[in-house]
Order: C-alpha cells, then sequence, then structure tokens
C-alpha cells in the first residue's frame, strides 16, 4: 500500500513538473513565430508587429464593455505580449482599451505549429474557425 501510495505522488509530481515547464517538443515561440498577419474565414484579422503592437479587425470580443458600442466585435490597435491561456497551448495575448468602458480588454491567440498543419492558432473565447497566418485565409 505504502509503495503504491508513494509511486502515484511520484507520477503526479513528474506530471506536474512537466505541465510546469512544458513538454521538451514544443519551443518557446519566437517573434518570428507569431509576426504577420493572421485570418479566420469569419472575417477576423490579427495583424501582429515585432515591435509590439498589432491591430485587430473584426475579432469577436471577449466579454461585456470590450466590443464596439451595439457590437460583439472589435477594431482598432492593441499591443501584444508572449502569455498562456489556462489549458491551451501556448501564444499571445493582445490588449487593447474597450471602446464603451475603456477597461483593458485581452483576446489570446493560442499558437499550435507541427509540420502537418503549419502554424495556426484560435482564441479560446471564440469557438469560432482557425486563424492562419497569410494575407488571406485560405477556404
Amino acid at each position: 500500500m505504502l509503495v503504491a501510495s508513494g509511486a502515484f505522488v511520484i507520477a503526479t509530481l513528474t506530471t506536474f513538473l512537466i505541465e510546469l515547464t512544458g513538454a521538451p517538443d514544443n519551443p518557446p515561440l519566437t517573434v518570428s513565430d507569431v509576426q504577420g498577419v493572421w485570418s479566420a474565414s469569419d472575417g477576423g484579422r490579427l495583424t501582429v508587429r515585432a515591435d509590439g503592437s498589432a491591430e485587430l479587425e473584426n475579432v469577436l470580443d471577449p466579454g461585456p464593455g470590450c466590443g464596439e458600442a451595439g457590437s460583439r466585435v472589435h477594431t482598432g490597435p492593441a499591443k501584444w505580449v508572449f502569455d498562456t491561456f489556462p489549458d491551451e497551448p501556448p501564444g499571445i495575448r493582445l490588449d487593447y482599451p474597450g471602446s464603451t468602458t475603456g477597461q483593458t480588454c485581452s483576446v489570446y491567440l493560442s499558437i499550435s505549429i507541427s509540420d502537418e498543419y503549419g502554424t495556426k492558432g484560435f482564441l479560446p473565447h471564440d469557438a469560432g474557425p482557425w486563424y492562419v497566418r497569410g494575407t488571406t485565409h485560405p477556404n
């Protein structure tokens, strides 16, 4: 019984440490991984620049007071930083002032890079389409 309990504790700690430090096959994102134009088939578009600035176009907002008046989308300037939305792949957080409240609003772009699918991302708060990097979204 004691051996089984010890093995469980070791397995739990190992899992925790792997999640805390990230899987070895997922290297940290770099600026070159995120800069560029990301677009979605629903018309959403993110322009991410190397200097930390960004532009959002028709991006579905994550909450009340974060979209344009009378709308659930946001268009306008933003700033971005590397960040991770809980339980999602690493990505970036884009912060912008809410147009109706002036509060700081955020959207996250979780990014997945693979040899099979290339580089794509999604907004965890929006169950909508994937964002792909490039000037237009491939339909």
